[in-house]
């Protein structure tokens, strides 16, 4: 079956949560952490999982940022010598090591599936993922532990202990209770429909931003189809004009994205644009996926947006375990 790997890797994820939820690498990052200044370090999924990661920080007080490792040699100077969390699955992406030599970080913390690789050896800390073999090309299991330890590990640093052992593994059972349930069907369905449309559009705000950029990013690994991720406020500010019926529009939501979330799905309405939401619901628009506690909620969106591209994949034909011109690592 087309994207058997992905799939299969895709089901592995509650365990994998369950697994980081009887482990201390949450605790052990937010004690590594020293500095208010932070720059996070990644390309392509560990990119996004950088952008979480630096909001869930800033939303504590530090001052994060996150860095395309590809632009680390045009845009340094304020990055030098800085405490750097680097996040890459292989630990041995050419880009991440090379921004490394530019960047000179004075402190380096690695989280990755792969602690003996280079940027493992390189790093003064480093945080095992332990998400297992990962041979699809589409990461899942290694994006989705990176953003449990990143997102745990903020919400210890301030104290607060909504996103703890308990929460974790309650999400883990939640999504584990969708994938073994009729949900996994709805996708399949909506997949069938979104794979003729010419284009994805995925709305969020917040947390949803960097999901959202994930999402199109296994759209267009997974399915080849032309996919892309957007704040919903910004959204309206120009990039609306798209919107037509060869569009399918999918807005990532919760309690505080819902009323930003809204807007576009209103007016996607109008344009006649297929409209699915993921994480909560806003009116009569189908839910995609798990719906999980705020804690860890995101994990669940992660999910979700995995599925959709696995089908949308099927439908449109194509092996996503190994998408045409894609390498599991870039050296």
């Amino acid at each position: 079956m087309l994207g058997a790997h992905f799939e299969s890797e895709i089901r592995e994820q509650p365990d994998v949560w369950r697994a980081l939820a009887a482990s201390d690498k949450a605790e052990t990052l937010a004690h590594a952490i020293r500095e208010r200044d932070v720059v996070l370090l990644g390309s392509g999924s560990s990119l996004f999982m950088s952008q979480l990661g630096a909001l869930a920080l800033r939303r504590r007080g530090i001052r994060a940022h996150a860095l395309a490792a590809t632009e680390a040699p045009l845009d340094n100077v304020a990055y030098r010598n800085a405490a750097i969390i680097a996040c890459s699955q292989s630990g041995r992406s050419g880009d991440l090591l090379e921004a490394l030599n530019v960047l000179q970080p004075k402190d380096l913390i690695a989280i990755t599936n792969t602690p003996d690789s280079e940027l493992g050896r390189r790093a003064n800390l480093t945080i095992d993922l332990a998400a297992g073999p990962e041979i699809a090309v589409p990461a899942s299991k290694s994006v989705s532990a990176t953003a449990a330890i990143l997102l745990w590990a903020a919400g210890l640093m301030a104290g607060t202990h909504s996103r703890n052992a308990d929460s974790l593994t309650e999400t883990a059972e939640d999504v584990r209770s969708w994938l073994d349930g009729a949900g996994v069907e709805a996708v399949h369905e909506a997949a069938q429909r979104i794979a003729r449309r010419r284009s994805v559009v995925i709305v969020a705000a917040g947390y949803g931003i960097p999901v959202a950029n994930e999402f199109a990013l296994k759209l267009k690994e997974a399915s080849y189809i032309h996919a892309e991720g957007f704040s919903a406020g910004e959204f309206r500010h120009g990039s609306a004009a798209m919107l037509d019926a060869t569009c399918a529009i999918i807005g990532i939501v919760d309690d505080v994205a819902r009323n930003i979330v809204n807007g576009p799905m209103m007016e996607a309405a109008q344009a006649e644009s297929l409209r699915y939401v993921i994480g909560g619901h806003i009116g009569d628009i189908p839910l995609l996926g798990p719906v999980a506690g705020d804690a860890f909620n995101t994990l669940a969106w992660l999910v979700a947006a995995q599925m959709v591209a696995l089908y949308v994949g099927r439908a449109r034909y194509v092996e996503s375990d190994a998408p045409r011109g894609l390498a599991k690592t870039l050296v």
